[in-house]
């Protein structure tokens, strides 16, 4: 019996489902294997799976990139885009790992101009979603949190008027954490509350990510004002959910260090750098922005042991995560390798052009801005 009839490709779109949710779900190896099944059922349905090989081979994309094998990722990626007759949906999947592939890169205007591609081309709501996430996280990066928050907030109306709550309430925690970026502290403490109640609206295992991802937001926003102990509280609370996905402890590890060190506790912090560390080990396509977030830890953590050396060294091996531009993880870094510097005696030029920035891009009383200040004046 012919696998494709004329009652449809019910196996094949079964397949490309099932790999989709796999490595959304972070499973990146048993995706891989759906996705290259799933393309291969619809090579056998010629013209009428064009579009699903091409979303399969996005699927495909993603897991082997995600699992470290960079260059065979870039080769299928290319044969994608070169297929004849990709349009729809299938052209945006694949424009949307090139376009991550390229933030990878740091190369953020070239991801900006192929989400714009995206974005023109999506053939159905689940693609522009996914585009439009994929230039809100560009936008962070290149520091411009405000046009982030804007796309952020449109992006999650659009999500419930399509009644994805899910997506909604993920996008709302990004949402938050940019806010918190910008220093719009009481809009956190009120949302992110109500995020993690909304979290019960979701089945699992989306429940209990959306509200750990609600209590880490409110922990990061409580820590940058100062509020350590509050923000201890919500970390180790979230930390002792077990079955956490990797990068998502990473985060919650590289968080509870801040808290810990606000306080004074170093050894503690440096057990929860030691765990995010063991986390990074594990995984080789890690994202810049978790590196990034990781390698400011560690700097936080060497000048709390007084080592400014290594701190040094540190923070300007985490700068060549980020992109070229005032971002909040930006500037953060560059403060602390300002005071690493000053206290190697090596002068206090560069902590205060990392004041100077502060406050021409985020403002005089935003959190960043008093604690450069408070650095420089000693």
């Amino acid at each position: 019996m012919r696998l494709f009839t004329n009652r449809g490709l019910g196996p094949a779109k079964e397949l490309l489902k099932a790999a989709l949710e796999t490595t959304e779900a972070g499973e990146f190896g048993r995706g891989e294997e759906l996705a290259r099944e799933a393309a291969r059922l619809w090579t056998r349905a010629g013209r009428r799976g064009v579009e699903g090989l091409a979303v399969s081979r996005a699927v495909l994309v993603k897991a082997v990139r995600h699992q470290g094998r960079l260059a065979e990722a870039g080769e299928e990626l290319q044969a994608g885009l070169a297929a004849p007759g990709i349009t729809g949906s299938g052209e945006a999947a694949l424009r949307i790992e090139l376009a991550d592939a390229l933030r990878a890169e740091l190369r953020h205007a070239e991801a900006l101009d192929v989400i714009g591609r995206v974005l023109a081309v999506a053939g159905t709501t689940r693609w522009r979603l996914k585009g439009r996430q994929q230039q809100a996280l560009v936008l962070g990066e290149l520091g411009r949190h405000r046009q982030a928050v804007e796309v952020l907030a449109d992006l999650a109306a659009e999500a419930r008027r399509g009644a994805q709550s899910e997506f909604a309430l993920a996008i709302d925690s990004n949402r938050l954490a940019q806010l918190s970026y910008l220093g719009e502290h009481a809009e956190v403490d009120t949302e992110a509350p109500r995020m993690r109640a909304a979290a019960g609206t979701v089945a699992e295992p989306g429940a209990t990510l959306v509200r750990l991802a609600g209590g880490n937001t409110l922990a990061v926003s409580l820590a940058l004002r100062g509020r350590h102990v509050e923000a201890e509280r919500l970390l180790r609370e979230s930390l002792a959910e077990s079955g956490l996905p990797g990068p998502f402890a990473l985060t919650l590890n590289v968080n509870l260090s801040r808290a810990l060190l606000g306080q004074g506790f170093t050894d503690a912090a440096v057990e929860a750098v030691d765990a995010a560390r063991a986390i990074a080990d594990g995984m080789p396509a890690l994202s810049n922005d978790n590196r990034s977030a990781l390698g400011l830890a560690a700097v936080n953590l060497h000048l709390a042991l007084e080592q400014p050396a290594e701190a040094e060294q540190q923070a300007r091996e985490a700068l060549t995560r980020c992109a070229d531009a005032p971002s909040h993880r930006v500037l953060e870094l560059r403060t602390v390798l300002g005071l690493a510097k000053l206290r190697q005696g090596r002068g206090d030029s560069t902590l205060a052009g990392a004041v100077a920035d502060w406050r021409a891009y985020f403002g005089e009383e935003h959190h960043g801005t008093v604690a450069a200040r408070e650095a420089l004046a000693g």
